[in-house]
């Protein structure tokens, strides 16, 4: 967030959209953490709340995901910093990875 401050303040009047800024940050930053804590609730059905409309895919590439991260150090790594909040669940979208999550889901 300092970074936000810091481009903000040769603005005349730098508060100015601040808040609207600052929150899309936020949204980013927490994007991760958030997922890891709230949307494993769902899979109890007693959870109430809105489920992601991919939930169950969610589910099943997460399972995936697990099981080659149990064969695959590099993958296990990255899971682990994920996990850890040292980088985004974004990382999950690259295709190599993708493509190797959706083999073991049809093995599976």
């Amino acid at each position: 967030m300092s970074r936000l401050l810091a481009s903000r303040a040769g603005e005349r009047d730098p508060l100015d959209g601040l808040a609207r800024a600052f929150f899309a940050e936020a949204a980013t930053l927490i994007a991760t953490p958030w997922a890891q804590a709230a949307i494993p609730d769902f899979i109890h059905p007693q959870t109430r709340g809105e489920r992601p409309s991919d939930f169950e895919q969610s589910l099943r590439f997460g399972m995936a995901l697990t099981t080659l991260a149990a064969r695959d150090p590099v993958v296990h790594k990255l899971t682990a910093e994920v996990g850890s909040l040292l980088k985004p669940r974004t990382v999950y979208l690259d295709p190599e990875l993708r493509q190797r999550v959706t083999e073991v889901m049809k093995d599976g």
